[in-house]
Parts: C-alpha cells; structure tokens; sequence
C-alpha cells in the first residue's frame, strides 16, 4: 500500500536542498531523457533491421546477380546504420575491394559517431551532479554556522545538528543521480563497442564474398542504368544516328 507519509517525506527532503536541489533534480531529467533516447536507438533491431539481417542470411550463401543487384537496393532504402554501410560495401562505384574497404571503414565510423551521441552529456551529468551537491551542501553549512554565536533559537545545538544533516541531502542527491548516470554510461559504453565491432564483421563478410564474385559486374544493366544521372532517360549510346548528309554535286 502506498504510504502518504513517504510522499511528504521525499517532499521535505527535496526542499530541503534549496536551489541546489533543483539543478540536480535538472541534471536527473536531462539524464534519463538521454538514456531513453540511447536505449531505443542502439536496439538491434535498430542498427542492423529485421529485413536486412534476413538479407544479410542470404547473402551467407554468396552472391549472384540478382542477389546482389537486390540486397543492394535494400541497403539503400534502409536508413539504419547496417544499412548504411552496406550501401558502401556495395556500391558499384569502385572497382576495387580496396577502395570499398576503406570507404566502408569511414561510413562505419560515422555511423558511430551518430550512435555515441548523448553520451558526452551522460558524462556531464556524472561530473556536475556530485559537485552540485558539495556545493549546495557548502552553501547550507555556511548558512548554519552563521547563527553560531547569536542568541536566537536557530543557533541551539539540536537545531544547528538538524541544518547541517539538512545540508547534506544535496550531496546525497547527487551521489545517487551520478551512481545511477555511471551505471547507464558503462552499459551503452560496452554495447556501443559491440555495434562497432558487429558492423566490422558483417561489412568485411559483405566485401568479401561481393569481390569474391565478381564485384561491381555482377550487377546487371538495368541497375547500372538507373544509377547513370542521364537528363533524357536514355543513354548516348542509344541514341539514333545522325542521317548522312545528302551529295549535291552536278551531273
């Protein structure tokens, strides 16, 4: 059952922080909302969809024309990471493996760049929600030892016990925000490397077995058609050829 007195008691002690307090409760929100969004963006599903991990299975069996020339274009329809960078691997734009390596390697690193976002801010939030604390306890200490030495009830040691204890409720805060902000880091931390190194060995696998067979020929004409930037639709070699021009010399 839930207990009304809690309610009022984790009332209290978020009031008791003062402003301070308010920053951390800040930096929690802040903190959550990025773990939301890393949570649902680094899901497998995610980075690596159901069609092209389908695909992906097909693919294991090698590489034939129409085979290619189809997960190619499931590649660029998707606008996951995966998807991406076997976009790369696979484009008909190198005749090299060289050539689609490295242009792999460098769209993979984007891609992790683009998933690591909001991790920078996790990190802040475990560096400034603990100082937060300190400092909103500091600024409740001095506030309970300027009463030493008046004569005023505030300054009995009973009272004088209870501010400081008071005081301390930030610094508790922030601990508790910045333990929970590490917890999540380290674990996107560890599941960012294994996205990175998943991409790595698929994207090799597709290099290899798409060169193994040939590469960019094994591409039939009709996709080599839809990917020439042609105005008219039609290519130079198609065209009609120009009528020979007519003799007009005399009889």
């Amino acid at each position: 059952m839930f207990d009304p007195s809690l309610n009022a008691q984790v009332w209290h002690f978020f009031l008791s922080g003062g402003i301070f307090m308010s920053f951390i409760a800040a930096c929690s929100f802040v903190g959550v909302a990025v773990c939301v969004h890393r949570a649902l963006t680094l899901r497998w599903n995610a980075v690596i969809p159901p069609e092209l991990r389908r695909g992906l299975a097909r693919c294991r069996e090698g590489f034939c024309e129409g085979r290619a020339a189809h997960f190619y274009h499931e590649m660029k329809r998707s606008d996951s990471p995966m998807g991406e960078v076997g976009r790369v691997a696979l484009s008909p734009d190198f005749t090299t493996r060289d050539d689609a390596t490295h242009a792999a390697e460098a769209t993979a690193h984007e891609q992790m760049v683009q998933l690591e976002k909001g991790m920078g801010v996790l990190e802040v939030v475990i560096t400034i929600a603990p100082l937060l604390g300190l400092l909103g306890t500091v600024s409740g200490l001095v506030g309970v030892f300027g009463t030493l030495g008046n004569e005023t009830p505030s300054s009995d040691p009973s009272g004088i016990a209870a501010g400081i204890a008071e005081a301390l409720n930030t610094t508790i805060a922030g601990l508790v925000v910045a333990v929970i902000m590490v917890i999540f880091h380290s674990y996107f931390s560890r599941r960012l490397e294994r996205i990175a190194a998943r991409l790595e060995v698929i994207a090799g696998h597709l290099l290899y077995e798409f060169y193994k067979q040939g590469g960019p020929t094994l591409y039939t004409a009709a996709l080599d058609s839809l990917a020439a930037p042609d105005a008219g639709g039609m290519s130079t070699d198609s065209r009609d050829p120009a009528p020979a021009p007519r003799e007009t010399g005399t009889t």
